[in-house]
């Protein structure tokens, strides 16, 4: 029997030596592989800890920056809280009418009695809103499109740029410049508006006032007037229907001679412009005619003014000083009282100087009435030129006013 044959002793050396060959080609390339990913890390650590120190550097730079830009926002905090409290303390001395609601102020500024009045004939003015409804004059050409009437009200309606003040505050400042005759120049620091702005205004709203009191029938009726006749009247004349007289308003001197000889009174013996007023026997100023020039005889003003064109009735009379001879110009069955004259005699008889006495101390009121329009101090002074295009709408205007003030007759 033959035996099997195993490995041979050269074969089993052959094949140790190759697996000890592999085992250390695996353990380098091992070795080399953890060498690499040890050199890699270090490098990637140490930039991160660069990276972390400069983050650290920079957040100290902001933190720094932001304890800087903290104090500096409580220095504004501080000069703001500061600021507030001025603000605080100067709305209370803005020049608006919201801060003078006393009636003594109202009075003062306005002429107005109470603020209550003062709002009562606002809302009768009812410029609107935001004035929407009046007619804003301007400087250039005061030609509108007929579409402008038709848009939908809004802030700033008027042409231009839109308004700083609100339409009470206009009408508060037009009041001031009435009442109290403050220059434009002065109102526009006021109100802190320019001048031109003040005058557009200014002759805005004296025109728009001007017609919207154009509407309201001031000439009473007979039944009225014996209603509320005083018990003076009611003794001596108790037919007056109107006391009349004229009064005069001194004005600029006009380059021109013709228009200057036209101007110039004798009586004031200066340029001024005439206006005829006529009151009921109550006090009432119940006829305002525009303004002519000075040189007008006051039967040419009564014929001319529209006066004569009223409605009178049988028996009326009208009482008037002595340069009023205007008994011819008065309608049918109207007579006229004024005071006797002298004529040829030397001396005046008993029953002419009573019945001169008796007039004067009835037509008097009338006086007082155009006392209270001139104390609208727009017309202390001279009346500039410039002023002429609106001169009969603010005397108009202020005569009104007149009958919503107290009554000179209590």
């Amino acid at each position: 029997m033959s035996a099997v044959a195993g490995p041979s002793s050269e074969s089993l050396s052959i094949d140790a030596t190759d697996s000890l060959n592999e085992f250390s080609l695996e353990s380098n390339s091992e070795a080399e592989s953890s060498e690499t990913v040890t050199t890699d890390n270090q490098l990637s650590y140490d930039d991160l800890r660069k990276k972390l120190a400069k983050m650290e550097q920079l957040l100290e730079e902001s933190r720094t920056k932001n304890a800087k830009l903290e104090a500096e926002v409580e220095k504004v905090r501080t000069h703001a809280f500061k600021i507030s409290e001025k603000c605080a303390n100067l709305e209370k001395r803005v020049f608006t009418v919201d801060n003078f609601t006393s009636d003594e102020d109202i009075t003062f500024y306005t002429g107005f009695p109470s603020y209550d009045l003062f709002m009562a004939t606002y809302n009768y003015l009812n410029p609107g809103q935001n004035g929407e409804n009046i007619r804003f004059w301007r400087s250039v050409s005061n030609d509108v499109d007929p579409e402008y009437y038709e848009r939908e009200p809004e802030l700033g309606v008027g042409p231009g740029r839109p308004r700083t003040l609100n339409a009470k505050e206009e009408f508060f400042l037009v009041m001031c410049r009435l009442r109290q005759g403050f220059p434009e120049r002065h109102l526009g620091h006021l109100f802190d508006i320019s001048q031109s702005t003040v005058s557009r205004i200014v002759i805005s709203w004296v025109n728009f006032m001007y017609l919207r009191f154009g509407q309201l029938n001031i000439w009473p009726s007979r039944k009225v007037v014996n209603d509320n006749m005083p018990q003076d009247f009611k003794g001596k004349y108790p037919n007056t229907r109107a006391i009349i007289d004229c009064t005069e308003i001194k004005c600029q001197m006009p380059s021109s001679l013709l228009l200057n000889s036209e101007l110039f009174s004798s009586y004031k013996n200066h340029t001024t412009l005439k206006g005829l007023i006529a009151i009921s026997p109550a006090g009432h100023i119940s006829f305002i005619s525009q303004l002519y020039t000075g040189s007008i005889s006051d039967r040419e003003i009564t014929e001319r003014s529209g006066f004569l064109d009223l409605s009178f009735e049988a028996n009326d009379s009208v009482m008037a000083d002595k340069g009023f001879t205007i008994q011819d110009l008065l309608p049918v069955g109207v007579s006229l009282n004024i005071p006797p004259f002298l004529g040829s005699s030397a001396q005046m008889p008993a029953e002419d100087v009573v019945k001169t006495q008796e007039i004067a101390s009835l037509r008097i009121h009338v006086e007082r009435a155009i006392n209270k329009i001139k104390n609208f101090h727009i017309w202390d002074g001279v009346v500039p030129l410039s002023l002429f295009g609106i001169v009969n709408q603010m005397w108009t205007v202020c005569a009104h006013l007149c009958n919503v003030q107290d009554p000179i007759i209590s």
